[in-house]
């Protein structure tokens, strides 16, 4: 947290000087965030990283082994000519190591930036218009909570526009640079070339298409080869579609919400890069991949509400390193569902089993693992709360949560991955042999 006093000060002299602005007639500060913390032990009394079969997301609720931070300071600046501007950074600390304060990535970041841009709307050619820069998160990104994964996620630095009225659709459009650490400074594979490869996706999102309940993604995606990959004819472009059917309540049975969502990509836009920008480099040119989410809520009277999630995907020629030589197909899906019952305004009985399976052709394991199995996690959570309903916070749980995998995936669990090998060793769960787990646990979330 040191970094944050390093960081503060600079940015309240930056709010300062814009607050002081002629141009501004109000000035107005606000500051949102998110905190969760709490602590993951087993029936051994050894604390435990989360249990998840799937390379993203996991059934969180009494799976969650980290502290995350996010502090979100907002400035709004209003002109008496009626334009108006936002200014917002996003600085997030997140440990990877259980439940320890003072843990740090490797590189050494305590704090890290996600977000860091302008905006200006109401401006006397367009004023329904929002136009921004900067680094920010796509006004597209679309996630599950119960299942902690955003499978709609377009993220990094660059610009564009939201709420355009096109008639038959409100339209956002954004160009956006992003790409991982270890990728990002890396040489052009073609000598002649100066700068780094980066990823740059066009994102162009179609939203309540002739007034319905229809939202469509169109994403563009261009990155050149590197020094890493450009060897093993790595993609250097790709598509993606998005599509997100918005239903009446859940599903038209009950009151809350319901989406179904399809999805495709080809080359860059595929594998773990479906739905996201950046994680595409080490695909190949006919890298394809699909996927269909139902995501929703069920609201049901009485105090009960009933969160539910599951997909599929489907790869085809897919590999999660361009040290492999070639592609192969994997398969994947989840389906899990939370209910809550809120027994009194301030009390509520918190219940989540999930079910994740995983078909991965080339998976690499020990002790003749196959990758090809599934894990079925049960959690029961009695649950303090601040005001009654799913989304109230804070919440203060305490927990208990069984879990238990096939032999097959037993590395997958929580193996540690050697890319200079291409293989996994066993991990916490797996190195013991044994299939299942009890996990206890406290934990506080909040956002604001």
């Amino acid at each position: 947290m040191e970094n944050i006093n390093k960081i503060m000060p600079l940015s309240l002299l930056t709010l300062a000087m814009f607050s002081g602005t002629a141009l501004a007639e109000k000035y107005d500060f606000a500051m949102h965030g998110y905190v969760r913390s709490g602590v993951l032990a087993n029936q051994d009394g050894n604390r435990v990283d989360s249990v998840s079969l799937m390379p993203d997301g996991k059934w969180r609720l009494g799976n969650e082994d980290n502290t995350k931070l996010e502090l979100i300071p907002q400035v709004t600046l209003t002109s008496d000519a009626g334009p108006v501007a936002k200014i917002q950074a996003n600085l997030t600390h997140e440990t990877d190591c259980t439940a320890d304060w003072n843990c740090v990535d490797d590189d050494g970041h305590d704090i890290q930036v996600r977000e860091a841009y302008a905006q200006l709307t109401k401006l006397d050619f367009a004023p329904d218009v929002v136009f921004w820069g900067g680094k920010r998160y796509s006004s597209s990104n679309t996630s599950s909570h119960q299942f902690d994964w955003e499978y709609i996620q377009y993220n990094g630095t660059g610009g564009g526009a939201d709420n355009i009225d096109l008639g038959f659709a409100k339209f956002d459009v954004g160009l956006y640079a992003f790409t991982p650490s270890d990728e990002a400074k890396r040489y052009p594979h073609d000598k002649d070339e100066q700068g780094y490869p980066d990823d740059y996706s066009l994102n162009l999102w179609f939203k309540k298409l002739g007034g319905g309940p229809i939202d469509l993604q169109l994403v563009a995606h261009h990155m050149n080869q590197n020094e890493g990959n450009g060897w093993k004819q790595s993609a250097e472009k790709g598509y993606g579609i998005t599509g997100i059917y918005h239903l009446d309540g859940f599903y038209g049975l009950s009151g809350g919400y319901s989406r179904i969502v399809a999805q495709f990509g080809r080359g860059l836009a595929a594998g773990d890069s479906l739905g996201k920008n950046g994680w595409g480099w080490a695909n190949l040119d006919d890298t394809q991949s699909w996927r269909l989410v139902l995501d929703g809520m069920a609201s049901l009277g009485n105090g009960w509400d009933v969160s539910t999630f599951a997909f599929y995907q489907k790869d085809s020629n897919y590999r999660w390193w361009t040290g492999d030589d070639s592609g192969w197909g994997r398969s994947m899906w989840v389906a899990g569902v939370r209910p809550m019952q809120q027994i009194t305004k301030n009390f509520a009985m918190q219940y989540e089993v999930g079910y994740e399976y995983l078909d991965d052709d080339n998976f690499k394991g020990v002790e003749g693992s196959k990758g090809k199995g599934g894990m079925t996690k049960a959690t029961i959570a009695p649950t303090l709360t601040f005001d009654s309903g799913f989304w109230s916070r804070p919440q203060l749980r305490l927990f208990a949560t069984y879990a238990k995998w096939d032999r097959d995936v037993a590395d997958a669990i929580d193996g540690n991955y050697d890319w200079g090998t291409g293989t996994l060793s066993a991990g916490a769960y797996s190195r013991s042999g044994k299939t299942s787990t009890w996990n206890f646990g406290v934990q506080g979330e909040v956002w604001f």
